[in-house]
């Protein structure tokens, strides 16, 4: 077997013994050669970059499959359905990315909250803009005073909680399932319904998994709901928030800004309205990388596929 010469498969090299498994790394091959490729796999690692989903055909294909293992934390782009009714555990990485997406999620809004890039932009060009910073819109804002709303308060958005308690903010959160009381008291946090922590959140964070449930569920009404001035950081997917919507939303001043890492239609950007707005940051679905996040997708995946071998059940199934 060749594994791909990304760097954090250097981890790989001695932990595991190739012979137990037979194992498909998907890449950009067509659906009929993977199908090839996994008639005898026993499991199946999903592709980190998204780039080739597992669909339905594939999963029939896989007669003596076991497992299906995302290396990241995604998994939209794996027929879960076809997979349940097949009796095979779908796992994720769930958890290795929430300090970089907290990190970002932060500077983000720091970022937008204090005009950096209009004091920058005109600094570079000779202007001395101290003035109109001294007075709205661009007036920049203390974190601290914010109204910091989560919504999805999973493993990233308890990381972005613990992140934002530093400063002093006002946490909301709305979430499928009410957390325990005992986390909702560590993290300072206050669960409302989503409408609320849309109406009332100077922050808005959106950390949920693209489902059918979520798929636009941030779309005119929702992004009309919220406080004028508020900024929108969008780390999850770009299926969940309707981009159209939210251009004209920062258009129109609704919003302060916005930060978005994800696209609908990633990696190809051609039709998405947010392009050349001033009020934006955005970055190529990047706010989870960096090395350390490598070693963790390793480790949890190896645990995962030493579990199989061992006849133990995966952990952080999905599904």
């Amino acid at each position: 077997m060749t594994l791909p010469d990304e760097p954090y498969y250097e981890f790989w090299e001695g932990h595991m013994d190739y012979n137990r498994f037979e194992i498909l790394r998907a890449g950009t091959e067509p659906e009929n050669i993977i199908c090839e490729y996994v008639k005898d796999a026993d499991i199946l690692l999903s592709d980190p970059y998204h780039r080739t989903h597992v669909t339905t055909k594939i999963i029939e294909a896989a007669e003596k499959l076991k497992l299906i293992q995302c290396y990241t934390i995604g998994f939209d782009d794996i027929d879960i359905e076809t997979a349940r009714e097949k009796g095979i555990p779908v796992a994720n990485n769930a958890g290795i990315t929430a300090k970089p997406m907290a990190e970002y999620t932060i500077m983000a809004a720091m970022y937008l909250l204090k005009s950096i890039k209009y004091a920058h932009e005109n600094l570079m060009k000779g202007n001395w803009t101290q003035k109109q910073l001294s007075t709205p819109p661009e007036i920049p804002l203390e974190l601290g005073s914010q109204t910091f709303g989560i919504i999805g308060c999973g493993n990233v958005g308890q990381e972005i909680a613990r992140v934002a308690n530093t400063f002093g903010c006002r946490i909301i959160y709305h979430n499928r399932n009410q957390l325990p009381e005992e986390v909702e008291k560590a993290l300072n946090l206050e669960y409302l319904s989503r409408e609320e922590v849309l109406s009332k959140s100077d922050i808005l964070s959106i950390n949920v998994p693209l489902t059918d449930e979520t798929r636009d569920m941030i779309g005119v009404k929702e992004l009309g709901s919220m406080k004028k001035g508020s900024v929108l950081i969008n780390t999850s997917r770009g299926g969940i928030v309707d981009e159209k919507a939210l251009a004209d939303a920062l258009m129109s001043g609704h919003l302060r800004g916005a930060a978005v890492d994800v696209f609908k239609d990633e990696p190809d950007l051609s039709g998405c309205a947010l392009i050349g707005l001033d009020n934006v940051l955005l970055t190529p679905h990047s706010s989870a990388i960096s090395p350390d996040i490598f070693v963790r997708a390793a480790k949890y995946t190896m645990e995962n596929l030493n579990r199989i071998y061992e006849g133990k059940p995966p952990l952080r199934i999905v599904n």
